[in-house]
């Protein structure tokens, strides 16, 4: 046989097999920049400069997938936040992998996912949020007595997606003490259900983080729902949090109206403290405008009410905190521009 042709026969052979294996996996560049002007200030102070993630959050990652046949598949995906005002990590921090840092793997029986992930609870805030928690806009009803956002050490189930609608989310995360038993210090337990077909999403979240700190255990649910009418779009979010006694508890309307190229957002909200006056509402309504799929413009005003104990301030990524008094009034604008990539 011609040694020149079975040069041929193996060079094509290799061919194939790299297109076979590049055509089963992929892997993605992917990131937000958003940077913005904000103004914010309370009853004893202001500041004014540039702000970041008003309307998503500044970050950058890679992700990718492989097909391992059979409908087995697997996956990484690995997300720094980043404060691209100061060209930081989110508060000045070095850049990380802290919001998220899994590996997977899934098939038609559902998702398996290792590693530092958005907590339950916190992602089924997040959907029904019309600012997505984002800017000075977004909810506190995730973060109002010490729950987690992220967590870290976690292993997730998801159920398979085609469940006529609905989906489900279990999850528990390590706190790797040593000789430690499953309820030790750093222990985070959390599910979530829901049901989304249509305009109709329904949802509720649990979970419990052992006490971390000296502050004791954190207990959280939430449960919200929205309708997609096509025209407007109106959300609800109920949640609670519960630490040594002390439950706090969030009541917030969100709604979004589809205008032109554009999404108007507004949400309304109330905040109770048990067993004391630390009570407080807050406002917001906000406008993005979209120049392309990739870049937006918006803007957001905000306000937070203050009862006679609480000292809440609204808030902007990349400006430092503000005090307040007790029972002080807070408020702000943000505007900025947003681009995916």
């Amino acid at each position: 046989m011609n040694p020149h042709k079975i040069r041929l026969g193996f060079a094509a052979i290799i061919a194939l097999a790299g297109t076979t294996a590049l055509a089963q996996s992929s892997a993605t560049l992917f990131g937000t920049i958003d940077i913005g002007i904000a103004h914010v200030k309370s009853a004893t102070s202001s500041v004014t400069g540039l702000s970041n993630s008003g309307a998503n959050v500044s970050r950058f990652g890679f992700r990718g997938i492989e097909d391992l046949g059979g409908g087995l598949g697997a996956g990484y995906w690995l997300e720094a936040g980043v404060w691209p005002d100061q060209g930081t990590g989110p508060f000045g921090a070095p850049v990380s992998f802290n919001r998220r840092s899994t590996v997977n793997l899934f098939g038609k029986w559902g998702e398996v996912r290792l590693g530092r992930d958005d907590s339950a609870t916190f992602l089924n805030a997040l959907l029904f949020d019309p600012f997505l928690t984002n800017g000075i806009g977004g909810t506190n009803a995730f973060m109002m007595n010490g729950a987690p956002t992220q967590i870290s050490n976690a292993v997730s189930y998801f159920a398979p997606p085609d469940l006529h609608g609905f989906y489900a989310q279990l999850q528990h995360a390590f706190g790797e003490q040593v000789n430690s038993s499953p309820t030790a210090a750093g222990e985070f337990l959390g599910a979530r259900f829901g049901y989304r077909a249509g305009g109709l999403h329904l949802a509720g979240a649990v979970g419990k983080l052992q006490g971390v700190t000296q502050a004791g255990d954190v207990e959280m649910r939430n449960a919200g729902a929205s309708y997609d009418f096509g025209s407007v779009q109106p959300m609800a979010l109920w949640a609670t949090e519960t630490r040594n006694g002390i439950q706090v508890r969030a009541l917030q309307l969100g709604v979004k109206v589809p205008v032109g190229v554009g999404e108007i957002r507004a949400s309304v909200a109330r905040y109770d403290t048990s067993k004391s006056d630390a009570d407080w509402r807050k406002f917001a309504v906000g406008y993005g405008h979209n120049l392309s799929k990739r870049t937006q413009l918006y803007a957001t005003v905000a306000g937070i009410d203050n009862s006679a104990q609480s000292k809440k301030v609204v808030g902007s990524f990349g400006l430092p905190a503000l005090g307040n008094s007790p029972g002080g009034r807070s408020n702000g604008y943000e505007a900025g521009v947003r681009h995916f990539f």
